[in-house]
């Protein structure tokens, strides 16, 4: 899973919203760790990641990244392209 490609500070600072019910700003942080990586989960689907993005309202406001809709969008759709 995911835990062996992120930072431990990165995996911390995840689990740490994810414990709090912060499921918004877990999953954000989740994405920022693996986009600055430019690493995949086992088993990436971006259709069902950009949908629950979608559903925590990450297209219109983020926490941590002020450009993290156009930062998603543009390594979702670069593991498409190199599926």
């Amino acid at each position: 899973m995911s835990e062996s490609i992120l930072s431990l500070e990165g995996l911390e600072a995840v689990t740490h919203y994810f414990e709090y019910d912060e499921y918004e700003m877990s999953f954000e942080g989740l994405v920022i760790e693996l986009y600055t990586s430019k690493m995949y989960t086992a088993k990436f689907d971006f259709i069902e990641w950009k949908e629950l993005a979608l559903a925590f309202g990450l297209d219109k406001e983020s926490i941590f990244d002020e450009k993290f809709w156009d930062n998603f969008m543009e390594w979702g759709n670069a593991f498409k392209v190199n599926e």
